[in-house]
């Protein structure tokens, strides 16, 4: 989104169908980390370098990842590195 306008009608347009009933809503608390901050970090202020990756996905999964980033206002980067970080730490190598 481009400037403050656009993201506030976006906002405003998820609160509708919130309202409506499109979306199921799940009444559970979510802690963030207090230096948590999506996207790529600013030049110069990365804890260590990054890489771009290319990672092939189906039609259905990138539709589905687009609508997560969108809904959550992440970018898609920023949510595939904490899958990533999830899955590993959930499952660690043998």
């Amino acid at each position: 989104m481009s400037n403050t306008g656009d993201r506030e009608a976006h906002y405003a347009r998820l609160a509708d169908a919130v309202e409506s009933g499109d979306y199921e809503v799940l009444d559970r608390t979510v802690e963030v980390r207090p230096d948590y901050r999506p996207g790529r970090p600013p030049r110069g202020e990365a804890a260590e370098e990054t890489r771009p990756l290319a990672v092939r996905l189906t039609a259905a999964d990138r539709h589905r990842l687009a609508e997560y980033a969108e809904r959550t206002g992440q970018p898609m980067s920023a949510v595939i590195r904490a899958a990533i970080d999830e899955y590993l730490g959930k499952h660690p190598a043998a």
